[in-house]
């Protein structure tokens, strides 16, 4: 008897922790600035960062306590998403950066990347997974943007190197024309040193 006393004291102490733990976890999810999202084995939103809440136009009701591929209508049934969750329930893996890009009805295109990471590793009924949402859209938008300006740099200058040589061929020319209707020998050595200095 004493030892199933000890026994439930130590499940119950057991479990008290864990409830602790997790509402440690709560507050600094309800914190961070990124939004995130708590899911538990079921992949069944348990909680989310006030961050998500003010990125993203939805409510805890609509979120907490539904399945992540219902969440908005089904935006984040994604096959891709639920294998690497899966995976991260099944072993001790994690993942960071799976991009996944989304036209919202108010936000419009976002280009987002997720980590996630599963945060009880034991066997305990609320492992739970911290999945992280980083928005990069206006970085992507900047990426594609300065790629636009180097490739109209690569082109300007690949243009002003034209011009550069077709006026070089000129001078060139010119030089060749003078060398040969000069009457000085000197003068006409110069002019032909000068253009196969130019070319």
């Amino acid at each position: 008897l004493a030892a199933a006393e000890r026994e439930d004291t130590a499940q119950e102490e057991v479990e008290a922790a864990l409830r602790e733990t997790l509402l440690y976890l709560e507050n600094i999810i309800a914190t961070v600035r990124e939004p995130m999202l708590v899911l538990d084995r079921a992949l069944r939103v348990r909680t989310a960062s006030r961050a998500l809440y003010e990125t993203y136009p939805v409510s805890k009701e609509e979120t907490e306590r539904q399945l992540i591929h219902t969440l908005g209508d089904g935006q984040w049934d994604i096959p891709a998403l639920r294998t690497l969750l899966g995976e991260v329930l099944r072993t001790e893996k994690s993942f960071r950066d799976f991009e996944v890009v989304h036209d919202f009805p108010t936000l419009g295109r976002r280009v987002m990347l997720l980590n996630a990471r599963k945060l009880f590793y034991e066997e305990y009924a609320n492992t739970t997974i911290l999945l992280a949402i980083e928005d990069i859209t206006e970085r992507r938008a900047k990426e594609r943007d300065l790629k636009e300006l180097l490739q109209q740099k690569d082109m300007l200058l690949l243009e002003m190197q034209h011009r550069v040589a077709n006026s070089l061929q000129i001078i060139a020319s010119i030089l060749l024309i003078k060398a040969r209707t000069v009457r000085s020998e000197e003068t006409r050595l110069h002019l032909q040193d000068a253009h196969q200095g130019v070319l």
